[in-house]
């Protein structure tokens, strides 16, 4: 049975790795080449899931809104199978920008991680959410920074519980939403009412769509973004 809850600092070891196997075929070859592997302390898979936990905790640490799909098993345990990660507007200190590239100087950076191109890649996504956006960014929108299903449990609604979570308390707030999709995750976003804004982008080699979301107006209500 599947269930969301709120996740803790004890979650992002199993986040971590869920995140490196989300991510396999896409940013993961790119952050984490092959002609780097050998660079690995233990090796280059360990070192990827261990960078994404303490991100993870750091992130959870400064106020991002996390969550967690179980699935809880017969014997009373229970097993993440996915997590969605969000940046808020109450996340942010009044004079911060949302995120953006200087995130990568905070992190302990593994051998086998290729810096410059994690530089590129933040850097990247801040020049088109501007270009989106306009200089507030999406300050005082629900930014959905990461969404990841075990590959193992796709098709059980998982990310698709995360993402709406999510959205039902930006509504909640009076706020949009904003991310930016991989291929992969661009037509559930689409289903969920997100909106494809701008060109198609690449980071790296992988194509990616910046994406809105507009939650329901009411008649003569004050708009907050």
């Amino acid at each position: 049975m599947l269930a969301l809850r709120e996740a803790t600092v004890a979650d992002s070891p199993r986040i971590g790795v869920i995140g490196r196997d989300s991510f396999g075929p896409t940013l993961s070859r790119i952050l984490f080449p092959a002609h780097l592997h050998h660079l690995a302390r233990t090796d280059a898979a360990t070192e990827e899931a261990e960078w994404r936990a303490a991100r993870n905790t750091r992130r959870i640490k400064d106020g991002k809104k996390t969550y967690v799909v179980v699935d809880k098993l017969e014997d009373g345990s229970e097993q993440i199978v996915g997590y969605a990660q969000w940046e808020t507007p109450d996340s942010l200190p009044p004079t911060a920008k949302p995120q953006t590239a200087s995130e990568t100087e905070v992190d302990v950076l593994p051998p086998s991680l290729d810096q410059d191109a994690l530089k590129e890649i933040f850097g990247l996504m801040e020049v088109v959410t501007e270009q989106t956006l306009g200089k507030e960014g999406h300050s005082q929108m629900w930014y959905l920074m990461i969404l990841g299903v075990d590959p193992t449990q796709k098709r059980r609604g998982i990310g698709k519980m995360l993402v709406k979570h999510g959205l039902e308390q930006a509504a909640r707030e009076k706020r949009d939403a904003f991310l930016i999709a991989t291929p992969e995750g661009k037509y559930l976003y689409s289903l969920l009412g997100f909106e494809q804004v701008g060109e198609e982008i690449a980071l790296g080699d992988v194509a990616h769509y910046a994406m809105l979301w507009k939650r329901p107006r009411e008649e003569g209500e004050e708009v907050l973004n």
